[in-house]
């Protein structure tokens, strides 16, 4: 009981982080002709042509900072260079849009607590919500209008929970309160995690 009460407090902590960042864009509504790429190969390939040419990048990008210390000193406009893994609720990626929830590797997930047999170890559900908060960036891919892609990105690239990714991009201009929200331009995926 106490485990399920955990896992909603932070589901619905991230899930304010993460919807608080998405700019014009609905909840709900057109999930069914979103693309996501559960139907035909004909969906996943347009799918796939809906992100930018380059966006999945062949070279490991230097100088990246771990999320929170790019949280204390980022402001929207600034280029970034950010390093974590995908994770922080029960789906760190949001269904139908090109937006994921990275967490600072400092934080750890349930999976790197020896005596934790958590079968969705993403969910950080072992630590506060507050440090869940803390630790994590809302990361998307936009549009030319500044809209995220109506497009998921979990399995491109490589992508997954867990995954450890570098990230550049530009801070966005709803980071606020507290929140980090990044428009990444470029994705290098360092390991696919190996619980999800």
């Amino acid at each position: 009981m106490k485990l399920v009460s955990r896992l909603q407090l932070c589901g619905c902590v991230l899930a304010c982080v993460v919807l608080g960042s998405i700019t014009g864009c609905e909840r709900g509504g057109d999930q069914s002709s979103s693309g996501d790429g559960a139907g035909s190969a004909t969906n996943i390939n347009a799918q796939a042509s809906l992100f930018p040419a380059g966006l999945f990048l062949v070279d490991l990008p230097a100088d990246a900072k771990d999320v929170k210390s790019a949280k204390a000193a980022a402001k929207p406009g600034d280029r970034v260079v950010i390093r974590g893994r995908i994770g922080g609720s029960l789906e760190p990626f949001v269904e139908g849009r090109a937006i994921f929830t990275l967490m600072d590797k400092a934080l750890p997930a349930c999976s790197d607590n020896p005596d934790d047999h958590c079968t969705t170890p993403w969910d950080y559900c072992c630590e506060s919500p507050e440090d869940i908060a803390l630790h994590a960036a809302t990361i998307r891919v936009v549009g030319p209008d500044g809209a995220p892609l109506r497009a998921g990105l979990k399995g491109e690239g490589g992508l997954k929970e867990l995954s450890e990714v570098v990230v550049v991009g530009e801070v966005a201009e709803d980071s606020e309160g507290g929140n980090l929200v990044v428009n990444a331009v470029g994705m290098y995926v360092v390991s696919a995690a190996n619980g999800s």
